[in-house]
């Protein structure tokens, strides 16, 4: 779902700006600097959700610059690792920044890669939504739409108040989650070959043994 809820008054967004954040794992949220356009990472640089590829700028794209103490340097972030990049600033609400801005309506995020069918599911799911309830963020519901994050019912405020790293920290957690569960199924399924090896096996020599003589 996407749109504007509730009305309210206006004060979300910076006056230089529509407020174009960035989030990704955890670390800070920084304007857009008029002094150019955004740097995007590789693998969303020129992608264009409509179906075609284009800068990021010309879009609204705003990157993230991570700080370099939210990775451990000896181990680099997996870039298969599922993750948002940015806030895509041209699709936000063109009421922000005046007296009839939204109090609450959904912000589109960019994700690093596509998303896949047990992803998807997962963010959409009510563990997820349960979560950001517990966490503070009341009637804030994810929903995957291609390469795109719809964080519906919140604000850049309450992105930048919390919403924003407790996102990161949830898609982490999932990722972890399915890679754990498909190590698992992989080992399960391993075990399982082994054994039918065996049965295999036995079942052989029994049968070279056999003669009609």
């Amino acid at each position: 779902m996407s749109g504007n809820e509730t009305h309210g008054p206006a004060g979300t967004l910076p006056a230089r700006g529509r407020g174009a954040l960035a989030e990704s794992t955890g670390a800070t949220w920084r304007p857009v600097d008029e002094g150019g356009p955004a740097e995007e990472d590789d693998a969303t640089r020129d992608w264009d959700n409509e179906g075609g590829h284009e800068r990021g700028h010309e879009r609204g794209h705003v990157a993230h610059h991570p700080r370099a103490t939210d990775h451990d340097p000896a181990r680099p972030p997996d870039p298969e690792a599922l993750r948002v990049t940015g806030v895509l600033a041209s699709a936000l609400p063109p009421e922000l920044g005046t007296p009839h801005e939204p109090v609450t309506y959904t912000v589109p995020a960019v994700f690093s890669r596509q998303v896949t069918r047990e992803e998807q599911d997962a963010i959409e799911g009510d563990a997820v939504r349960h979560r950001l309830a517990d966490a503070g963020f009341e009637d804030v519901e994810l929903t995957v739409s291609d390469r795109r994050l719809l964080i519906e019912h919140t604000s850049l405020a309450a992105l930048k108040g919390g919403l924003a790293h407790e996102v990161a920290d949830v898609l982490r957690d999932l990722g972890r989650d399915l890679v754990a569960e498909h190590d698992r199924l992989a080992a399960e399924i391993a075990e399982l070959q082994k054994e039918e090896d065996r049965r295999a096996a036995v079942v052989l020599v029994e049968a070279e043994q056999i003669r009609f003589e």
